[in-house]
């Protein structure tokens, strides 16, 4: 019985569990926040047209940290579960959509990580 409970009682946690990818980065030489914002209005183009609409993006950029050096920006996205997170990696990059915008991505950026991490809401906002 005790495990019945342990389970119901973690069963939400497990139903709303989503991956979430976070990259941060640098700005490669000659290029800043301007150009990554002119770049987005044109990934976003790309993105539209994919079969999978899932995927949610967010810039962040450090207003504290114990070394504001290290990051310019925190590109966060996430998806709705591991299953769209699969359709959508295979279609932006398997399938190649996303190549060339990606590529742009690249040249302009310097990203010492990339991590994913399991994400589960804990709380929800009541306004």
């Amino acid at each position: 019985m005790k495990k019945i409970i342990f389970i119901i009682g973690f069963l939400p946690l497990t139903l709303f569990s989503a991956p979430v990818e976070f990259w941060s980065c640098k700005f490669a030489d000659g290029y800043n926040m301007e150009d990554l914002n002119n770049w987005v209005i044109k990934w976003n183009k790309v993105v539209d047209e994919l079969d999978d609409q899932s995927y949610s993006a967010y810039v962040m950029t450090p207003s504290f940290t114990s070394n504001l050096g290290n990051v310019d920006f925190v590109w966060a996205g996430s998806w709705s579960s591991y299953a769209t997170m699969g359709s959508g990696f295979q279609e932006y990059f398997a399938e190649g959509k996303g190549a060339e915008i990606h590529g742009e991505f690249e040249k302009m950026t310097n990203c010492s990580s990339h991590t994913l991490v399991d994400s589960r809401q804990v709380r929800e906002a009541s306004n």
